[in-house]
């Protein structure tokens, strides 16, 4: 009896864990390096615990300024701030569970810390 609640008490833990930790994006933590002119794509894999349908966005932040939105999987070319506009795009896979961001002839002003997010953030 005391084996069987201590295995009934670890199941429990894991799936309480498993529920705190929620939904996760994650992304490469190495730098990016591209060329001006060239094209990028930047990772996105995302799991949900929640079992939910996504929402997916992608941030940029330039250096000491606040994250701000480019794009969502739902957003159309008039919805994306002119700086991006038919040059950033993003492409999302449902059973691989990613988000990539594409990026056409990068700039110099492209270079930033972009965000992955699974919900609206800002």
């Amino acid at each position: 009896m005391e084996q069987e609640c201590a295995v009934f008490t670890l199941i429990l833990l894991c799936l309480i864990i498993e529920m705190i930790q929620g939904d996760t994006v994650t992304q490469p933590s190495n730098p990016t390096l591209v060329k001006e002119t060239e094209n990028t794509s930047i990772h996105c894999k995302y799991d949900l615990t929640s079992g939910s349908t996504p929402v997916l966005f992608w941030y940029i932040q330039d250096p000491n300024q606040a994250p701000q939105l480019i794009l969502n999987e739902y957003s159309k070319e008039e919805d994306i701030p002119p700086r991006f506009r038919n040059r950033f795009s993003a492409s999302h896979t449902n059973a691989e569970k990613t988000f990539h961001l594409n990026i056409t002839a990068a700039v110099l002003s492209d270079s930033a810390t972009y965000f992955c997010a699974l919900r609206p953030t800002l």
